[in-house]
């Protein structure tokens, strides 16, 4: 009889605390030794692990640590906005133009009184980018 699983196996909790413990070890060890933060330890094994041993049971240790996952993905936000500078040469934000006031004339047909003509007519903002926001219009 075949056993036949689909999708990743899941973590043996034993072998996952193990490797956790030495992870550990070292990385406060290391962080003695060098006076590097164990942070930025953490980050430096994560980035090696992802690119030299990407889907191993050392990723599955990293991933719980919401420290670390959180740093993840702070560093590929940055990476994918460094990127995108890059391929746009633009650092700096596109400028949005600003909108138009249009006042109207109030309109005499519509009012039935004085109190009407005092209040004035329409009032808006108009985005330049729109088509209808016509030049004329704006006082």
């Amino acid at each position: 009889m075949f056993n036949f699983n689909f999708g990743k196996k899941r973590l043996d909790k034993k072998q996952l605390i193990i490797i956790s413990a030495i992870l550990s070890g070292i990385v406060a060890t290391l962080s003695q030794c060098t006076g590097v933060s164990p942070e930025r330890l953490w980050d430096l094994l994560d980035e090696v692990q992802r690119s030299l041993f990407p889907q191993t049971i050392i990723n599955d240790v990293l991933l719980q640590d919401p420290g670390v996952v959180d740093r993840r993905v702070e560093r590929d936000v940055d990476k994918a906005i460094r990127e995108y500078e890059a391929l746009t040469r633009d650092s700096e934000p596109p400028r949005v133009p600003l909108p138009r006031l249009i006042e109207k004339a109030p309109d005499e047909a519509l009012c039935y009184s004085e109190d009407c003509k005092k209040l004035g007519g329409e009032m808006r903002l108009c985005s330049p980018w729109v088509d209808n926001c016509k030049e004329e219009d704006v006082k």
